[in-house]
Parts: structure tokens; sequence; C-alpha cells
């Protein structure tokens, strides 16, 4: 388990008072947070709404003065906003912080989690009505492809036969998309130290990717390197089943074979009626963000519940 893993969890929760936000907010109580995670609450003034400021020298003293009351309204109703989310989770020993800030939304919540060393940020996404799937908006994509930390998008519930509704009244189903690299075993531990309640159900699902080949001879060589990788990938669901300190004991895994990684992952979520799929990602460079990986990358696009999108911090 990594050092970061050694400490108290440390939760950034944006939320702007919406419905998607205050669905992210019900499944962050559905975590079961323990009493040492610390949760940060926060809500950011978008300044391209009311003006960024620099035409104030340009207004005359009653639009300054009109300005003035709109900020101060904005920031009051910010702060009811916040004390009401953090009374939503009725724990008095959960220790919550909330914070008010002013810019452009993703870049702010990225400041801020980078600020705070925060572990996990927890969003809502901003669905497009009459699609099948459900595509990020545009806060949360930003926020997706340029946090330093993981990142859980939560989504409406459209997997089975549940939603949101019906997602207090059943123990929380996760699918870990696992393929044996460094981003995944990190996936994996992270999934493994979230607070979740014994009652949690972890699906660890690898897919290996078909290939067609109609050469006989290639055919027979790929077909030993295909047990090869078989072997490693049952071995792998090993190690995350069987290895890792789960607070659960329902703990189960899938190997399947497709041509399609992505697809398969997301049709395992819908057949399974899984509430959250977690993968792992590259992180950070020195110089810019990673863009998520293609896999990673369609997951988080297409998924039809909430994703987890994990990534090892840099040191």
């Amino acid at each position: 388990m990594s050092n970061d893993r050694d400490r108290p969890m440390k939760l950034l929760l944006a939320t702007d008072g919406s419905e998607c936000a205050h669905r992210a907010l019900d499944f962050l109580r559905v975590l079961s947070l323990s009493s040492d995670s610390e949760l940060m609450i926060l809500t950011v003034i978008d300044r391209e709404v009311y003006g960024n400021g620099k035409e104030g020298e340009a207004l005359d003293e009653e639009h300054r003065e009109t300005r003035l009351r709109i900020n101060e309204m904005l920031a009051s109703d910010a702060g009811k906003l916040l004390e009401r989310e953090a009374g939503r989770f009725g724990d008095p020993h959960l220790r919550i912080s909330t914070r008010v800030v002013y810019g452009q939304p993703a870049e702010e919540i990225v400041k801020v989690a980078e600020e705070l060393d925060i572990d996990l940020i927890v969003m809502g996404n901003h669905g497009l009505g009459g699609m099948k799937r459900f595509l990020l908006g545009s806060t949360s994509d930003l926020v997706m492809q340029h946090a330093a930390c993981s990142v859980l998008i939560v989504r409406p519930d459209l997997t089975g036969d549940t939603d949101d509704s019906m997602r207090l009244e059943h123990p929380l189903h996760i699918l870990l998309a696992y393929d044996d690299s460094r981003y995944a075993r990190h996936a994996a531990e992270f999934c493994a130290s979230l607070p979740m309640d014994e009652k949690t159900q972890v699906t660890a699902l690898s897919v290996l990717p078909l290939v067609k080949i109609y050469r006989q001879d290639v055919s027979q060589q790929l077909e030993r390197i295909w047990k090869e990788k078989r072997k490693v990938a049952e071995a792998g669901l090993a190690w995350v089943t069987e290895s890792l300190p789960w607070k659960t004991q329902n703990v189960s895994s899938q190997l399947r074979e497709h041509p399609d990684v992505s697809e398969t992952i997301i049709d395992t979520a819908d057949e399974l009626d899984i509430d959250m799929i977690v993968v792992g990602d590259k992180g950070t460079g020195a110089i810019k963000r990673f863009l998520l990986g293609s896999v990673t990358r369609r997951i988080a696009h297409h998924a039809p519940c909430s994703v987890l999108v994990v990534r090892q911090k840099p040191e």
C-alpha cells in the first residue's frame, strides 16, 4: 500500500447546488465515511457569470455599487448552500470544512485540491437529456482531465433495474476494471482503502482483447501467447481478491474475452447493476497533464453509472 494511504482520506466535494451536485453528495454518504476522514465542501462563484472585474474602472459609480451588491448576494447564497450541504451528512464527528472561491470552476477545483493535498475529488456530471449515455459536462470533464488526484464523477444510475432513489436501499456494487498494469494495481489498492460498508460488493473484471487471426501457423503461435496472458490475468485477479485488505468479504472476480475492452466493461456494469466503475489512469506529467487513456476516456464518457478514475499523485 502506498504511503498516502497510511493517513485519513482527504476528500473534496465540489457543489453548485444543482441536482447533479446533490446526487454526488448522496453518493458520498453511501460510502460511509469514517470519522477520521476529512471533507472539504467547495463551491466556485464563476466570475464569467457576472464579469471578471477587469472592466470595473470603466463602470460608473451606480454600476459599481450594483456589482458590489451582486457579489455580496452571491457570496451569501454560496455560504448558505455550503451550510446546508454540510448539514446533510448528519455526522457530528465527521471533520467537514467549507470554502467559497471565485474564478473558473474547473481551474479552482483543481487548484484547491492540490493546495489541500486532496486524495479524492467528488462531483456530479451534467447529462444531456435524450441520449442513451450521459456525456460529461465541461467542468467535470476538465477536472477529470487535469486533476493530479483521483476523481469520482457521480452519474444517474442507468444500470440494471435500480435507479438513484434505490441506491440507499441496497448494498453498493463496485466494478474494478483490472489489467495488471501498475496503474490498475494502484487503483485496486485505492479501491480497497475506500470507506465502505461490510455489505458492499466488489467485482474485479479483467478483459482480454480478442484478436482474430485466420492463418493457422500464426494462430497456433498466438494461442500459446494467449494461454500465458490468461494465466497472468488470473494471477492478477487472485491478487486483487485474496491479498488486498478489503473491508468487505463480498469480493469476486471475472475474466472475459472480447475485441473491445471498454465496451465490455461498460456492458458488464449494466449487466451486474453496478453503482460505480473504478479504473486506473496514468496521472500527471512533469510539465502538463496526460490525457485520459483511450479505455479510461471511453468509460468515463459513456458509462451508465458513476466512474472513479484513480491516479497516483506525484511525489
